[in-house]
């Protein structure tokens, strides 16, 4: 069986023909942009085991980012190492944590509202759309914070230095978050109160 394994955010990231083609700028290696460029075409024969992989008797084009872990198992690099990313900087803000749902909301700013009515309607795509394009996608798979998914999702207040996706797209868990950072370093993290609104100053401040 062929294996798509994913890193946590890496080819979920762009949901690659999810939504739409990917644009080929986004993508930090040559290789990669060339890949998008080709996803549109045909595979030939001869393409087998370079641009294009043997899958249920079909050749299918190889997505940009993916590698081969093993013969029939293929990974994808990280966000970082797959899209073209900002320059380092200091973040901070509310950290809602969900089993395979998260969101990073800057502070100053607030949580994306989803979608409300019928789901059938072209305004409730156009108002999920803008959810998904207002969505931050936190990769803290570098840092030992960890998760701690709980009843109701954990909230924290964190400060970090981090790299952001210059282009939007569809990152993260299903490609549902328009923006993804990778957290470099943590500077701190502080649980929010089930009873109070999670402010950026410490208690008694």
């Amino acid at each position: 069986m062929l294996v798509l394994a994913c890193a946590t955010t890496g080819v979920s990231a762009a949901a690659f023909g999810q939504f739409s083609a990917p644009n080929p700028e986004v993508f930090a290696r040559a290789e990669d942009q060339e890949r998008a460029r080709l996803l549109s075409k045909p595979c030939a024969e001869a393409d087998e085991g370079r641009a294009c992989y043997r899958y249920n008797g079909r050749l299918i084009r190889e997505f940009p980012c993916a590698y081969y872990i093993e013969a029939r198992v293929i990974g994808s690099l990280p966000t970082d190492q797959c899209y073209k990313m900002e320059a380092a900087r200091r973040y901070r803000g509310i950290w809602v944590d969900e089993f395979e749902g998260q969101v990073f909301i800057p502070e100053g700013t607030k949580a994306p509202e989803g979608p409300r009515g019928d789901s059938k309607s072209p305004e409730w795509r156009e108002e999920a759309d803008r959810a998904i394009a207002a969505t931050i996608w936190l990769d803290v798979g570098r840092t030992n914070i960890g998760h701690k998914w709980q009843r109701g999702g954990r909230r924290a207040f964190i400060e970090f230095i981090g790299r952001k996706t210059i282009y939007p797209g569809n990152y993260g868990h299903m490609g549902m978050s328009g923006q993804e950072i990778v957290v470099d370093r943590v500077i701190s993290l502080r649980e929010c109160p089930e009873t109070r609104d999670c402010g950026s100053k410490q208690p008694g401040n």
